[in-house]
């Protein structure tokens, strides 16, 4: 996606489509310094992200994220920060409440339904990150073997072919992404970031009694394993301005799905260039 966000002109598209891209790595991971005392958790990077771009020197700036990342960005919209016009997202943290789990439509009663297979066969990753990182983490730093099968197991589970991840990726595209936990040995430190959201007991800043007003695009990928709709996410996201459903990908859809993607982040942040 770096290219064509970046350059457009050099992929045959409208050269004022172009955009700067800051791209941190969450400390702990990646080529991010690990965390060397407690407390690093997602209102502190948070924190150091509306930081980062003010030294950077921008004074207008928006965001991306999925995930972990995507709480991060909901996090520091409702700090909404000078200078931050708005945000993209593929992943909403918010929980359904019971009266719109007893008023789902059909399909929603299938998100539903494919959340909790998810929370109920597939998240114990989430679990041991939240309570034990530490043990796992000697395992992850120590062999290659175990570190390969903890990422190869998101992949597999998660991705737009579940159970078949060479259906969504290439060998390459999996490889470069566990060797960027092998060398710089973030397996333990990247793990911890669970357990900081337990400690500091993080819940979803996006809530239907303190919604987000900040400007906001959802881009939603059919196979995502949690996905929302449209009326949930409108209610917790006042000025919803993008909302779309692709036609294919799963959970890592920036990487399975670069282009139409693009699109969608060129959509959302066309209305507030």
């Amino acid at each position: 996606m770096i290219g064509p966000l970046s350059n457009p002109a050099a992929y045959n598209c409208n050269p004022r489509n172009a955009f700067h891209l800051i791209i941190p790595s969450m400390p702990g991971f990646g080529f991010s310094d690990k965390p060397g005392e407690p407390g690093w958790a997602l209102e502190r990077i948070a924190d150091s992200y509306v930081s980062l771009m003010a030294r950077l020197g921008y004074p207008r700036w928006a965001m991306q994220g999925g995930d972990l990342g995507a709480a991060i960005t909901d996090t520091i919209a409702l700090k909404v920060p000078a200078g931050c016009i708005g945000m993209h997202s593929n992943f909403a943290m918010f929980q359904p409440t019971p009266e719109e789990v007893a008023a789902a439509t059909p399909d929603e009663k299938a998100m539903l339904a494919s959340a909790m297979n998810f929370w109920d066969k597939l998240s114990a990753y989430a679990k041991q990150q939240q309570t034990r990182p530490q043990t796992l983490g000697y395992a992850l730093a120590d062999s290659p073997v175990a570190q390969a099968a903890w990422i190869y197991q998101m992949f597999q589970d998660t991705c737009g072919t579940p159970g078949n991840a060479e259906g969504s990726f290439t060998f390459d595209q999996m490889l470069d992404d566990i060797m960027l936990y092998w060398l710089p040995n973030t397996g333990a430190s990247s793990a911890r970031l669970y357990w900081e959201m337990v400690q500091t007991r993080w819940s979803p800043p996006a809530s239907l009694s303190k919604p987000i007003t900040l400007p906001t695009g959802f881009t939603m990928a059919p196979l995502e394993a949690v996905r929302k709709s449209k009326r949930w996410t409108e209610r917790r996201y006042t000025q919803l301005i993008h909302f779309n459903e692709l036609a294919k990908g799963g959970h890592f859809v920036a990487l399975e799905q670069p282009l139409a993607f693009v699109d969608e982040v060129r959509a959302t942040f066309a209305r507030l260039r």
